[in-house]
């Protein structure tokens, strides 16, 4: 009986040991690392100014910013939901599974069809696989998987 105890107690501090191995990463560190990715441009397409909101509830990162094009000229603002991926490899948290929210021209105009084709394609391969966050080999090299919350990542050892 006293060996089911203890090995239950001791059960009970592993998993608790377990919880306790995490490391938060703050919104505002976040925010500087893909601020430092953008402007970023494809083609004829730029994406600059990029805000972001975490979704803890969703397990998602909204992603806003404003968006030009050289040929035809045109620009307005974008915003996309995205499912931050561990790329453990790398020890990067990227950019997957980008959803398009909203996509204007100037004030809220709508969108030629072949303008918003051409964006729609260019936008998806432009953002996605793209790191919004780099954790330090020592560390990134031992993360399992990463928790959006709602002013940090969770980092899982």
């Amino acid at each position: 009986m006293l060996s089911k105890t203890l090995s239950v107690m001791i059960l009970f501090a592993a998993c608790s040991m377990a919880n306790a191995l995490s490391l938060s990463i703050p919104k505002a560190l976040i925010d500087k690392a893909v601020s430092a990715k953008f402007p970023k441009e494809k083609l004829t397409i730029k994406l600059d100014q990029p805000l972001t909101k975490f979704d803890k509830a969703r397990q998602k990162i909204e992603l806003c910013g404003t968006w030009s094009s050289k040929l035809p000229q045109k620009g307005g603002d974008f915003c996309i939901d995205f499912q931050p991926q561990w790329n453990k490899t790398k020890g990067d948290i990227q950019i997957a599974k980008v959803n398009i929210l909203k996509l204007t021209e100037g004030e809220i105009k709508a969108l030629p069809a072949a303008l918003t084709a051409t964006l729609n394609s260019t936008l998806l391969t432009l953002l996605d696989g793209t790191s919004v966050y780099h954790v330090p080999d020592m560390v990134g090299k031992h993360i399992d998987n990463i928790e959006v919350q709602d002013g940090s990542f969770k980092l899982l050892f």
